[in-house]
């Protein structure tokens, strides 16, 4: 960044993104099976220092199971309530797919393609202060139905396909 305050609000406006919070759609969240409370769930750093490769804790990532995966990114400020989240997705476990393949798959695959450009953009602005979360489950039709409420309810910034019809006609009503 360069000195100048005008620099400083176009480096700020290309980093906005938008939250909607909207309490009646985290009620729809019915998955009372699983404690997915966020203590829960298995937290790293996604890149390494330099931002060009994986942290080393990525090895630690289940390659034997499937489950969900959320990126986000922690401020160190005040940290445990400056962690923003960005990105949910899942993994189902097949002969092809597994967790850990599926994780690597985002900085391998979008963060220089723009082939999904809110991708690219969570890795050229957040790449630094980019962290995985994620929740190892063993059964596909739990980690597909889980991961569609988790879109439809929390409607993160980076995830563009909403499963639930009504929930994305609304949300195209109003862009």
């Amino acid at each position: 960044m360069t000195g100048s305050a005008f620099s400083l609000g176009e480096e700020v406006e290309l980093r906005k993104v938008e939250y909607k919070l909207h309490g009646e759609l985290w009620k729809k969240f019915t998955s009372t099976d699983f404690d997915l409370n966020f203590e829960n769930w298995i937290k790293i750093k996604y890149l390494n220092e330099n931002a060009d490769d994986f942290d080393d804790n990525i090895r630690d990532v289940p390659h034997n199971k499937g489950g969900l995966y959320l990126f986000y990114v922690k401020c160190q400020i005040i940290s445990g309530i400056t962690e923003y989240p960005l990105y949910v997705g899942r993994a189902q476990i097949t002969e092809n797919q597994n967790l850990r393949k599926r994780v690597k798959e985002y900085f391998q695959k979008y963060s220089k393609s723009n082939e999904r450009p809110k991708l690219t953009r969570m890795f050229n602005y957040w790449k630094n202060d980019l962290y995985l979360a994620y929740y190892p489950l063993d059964d596909n039709e739990d980690v597909i139905s889980i991961e569609n409420q988790f879109i439809n309810s929390l409607l993160l910034p980076m995830n563009t396909e909403i499963p639930d019809t009504e929930v994305k006609q609304a949300i195209k009503a109003f862009q």
